[in-house]
């Protein structure tokens, strides 16, 4: 008996450049080298002709500013759920899902769905009703939002739609052990039916890492958006902080934030003008992923930027530590994401929302002086267990033990 087809149902998928389209893909990617057959139904439009790729066009993308709908969707998204429930989309995403399943009733079928938004899961459980088939759900994010900004019925809701899609899908899938344990702590008796998967890396998307020049100034680089809590706002008051007291020169670092960021995560416009006119902060606009890439290997440190969550990991940090490069962590103590740090193998330091000022500037400083032109190599316990080819191994052996193979 050959292997079951995965219905893979993810809003977010390449070429989307989203970090929520990586770990799906690497579902389908993996599962297929696997012996899977696998079809997803996704929101993001395909640049080839691959026939178990289905694309669906998301109206609110797509017709943008038109329309009473569309003002709708935009009220869900500011007032109801931020991210938004795709409500459109999910309709046709659940059309054409269905129709898969028809065209397939005498084949075992696994849906599996990647959120968010949590409008897939719904769709999911919808499909997995009417055809009785096996739905697993994986969480990227918890619905709770716990990481962050939520919108004001978001609260009062996203406990009920948890506690429903956790109980309905056959098998739930967590990308941190801390999110695994925030369930069960609110919703007992779920043992058996929910597993950590954590985020990783693809294997075969190298990193070729180098040794920098011996240099001045220094390079402190933030790739990507912050948003929802993501408050880089006290590492720049350190900062500013050891520049003004001459304990650090002004070109002595440069710290870089390259990509967008919310008015709320960013220090005031007057601070930010006098910091870029000394010279040791650049405020860069949104580049292609490859560019972010090559800028980040080109620093002489990294920030990792997460103080709003002691749940979830970034997506970048898998990245960053294949780099090599020393990195600071804005985090919470004893978050996923320290625990990581603390067992990868490359130099780091960490700074809590909790630290007092003086605290941090010792911290910033500290890192500072670790900075090295020489990259480390990540460990081995990081390689065996963020490798997605390996993850994917594990998912294999669910679905495994769910069909009863």
């Amino acid at each position: 008996m050959g292997s079951p087809i995965v219905l893979l149902i993810a809003y977010y998928f390449p070429p989307d450049n989203e970090i929520g389209a990586a770990r799906p893909y690497r579902f389908y990617k993996y599962l297929k080298k696997l012996g899977y057959e696998c079809h997803a139904l996704t929101a993001a439009v395909q640049e080839s002709n691959a026939t178990d790729v289905e694309s669906i066009a998301d109206p609110f993308k797509v017709k943008t500013h038109k329309g009473i709908v569309w003002q709708v969707d935009r009220i869900i998204l500011k007032f109801f759920w931020s991210g938004g429930l795709r409500i459109r989309w999910s309709v046709s995403a659940f059309r054409a899902g269905l129709l898969f399943l028809k065209q397939r009733k005498d084949r075992e079928v696994i849906i599996l769905s990647s959120a968010p938004p949590v409008s897939v899961h719904l769709v999911a459980m919808g499909l997995a009703a009417l055809s009785r088939r096996i739905w697993i759900a994986d969480f990227r994010d918890p619905i709770t939002n716990a990481s962050g900004y939520s919108a004001f019925f978001q609260r009062i809701l996203a406990p009920g739609f948890a506690r429903l899609i956790l109980r309905r899908a056959d098998f739930s899938l967590a990308n941190t052990d801390a999110m695994l344990n925030a369930w069960r702590d609110r919703y007992p008796g779920l043992e058996g039916k929910t597993y950590v998967l954590w985020n990783g890396f693809d294997p075969e998307d190298e990193i070729t890492t180098y040794a920098l020049p011996e240099r001045q100034p220094k390079v402190l680089s933030h790739v990507g958006e912050l948003y929802g809590g993501r408050d880089i706002r006290p590492v720049l008051h350190a900062a500013a902080r050891l520049i003004e007291s001459g304990r650090v020169s002004h070109k002595g670092i440069i710290i870089r934030q390259i990509g967008p960021a919310e008015q709320g995560e960013l220090p005031d416009k007057e601070f930010l003008l006098a910091a870029q006119s000394e010279g040791w902060l650049e405020i860069r606009e949104p580049v292609p992923a490859a560019v972010a890439r090559s800028m980040a290997l080109d620093s002489d440190g990294l920030l990792l930027i997460q103080p709003q969550s002691a749940v979830q990991v970034p997506g970048k940090l898998f990245e960053y530590l294949r780099m090599g490069r020393p990195i600071l962590a804005f985090v919470v103590r004893d978050s996923p994401a320290e625990r990581i740090l603390q067992r990868a193998g490359v130099p780091f330091e960490c700074v809590y929302p909790e630290h007092a000022p003086e605290e941090m500037e010792q911290r910033l400083l500290s890192f500072i002086a670790m900075l090295d032109c020489r990259p480390v190599s990540y460990s081995r316990w990081f390689a065996d267990t963020f490798d997605a080819s390996r993850q994917v191994g594990t998912l294999d052996s669910l679905i495994r033990s769910l069909t009863g193979r």
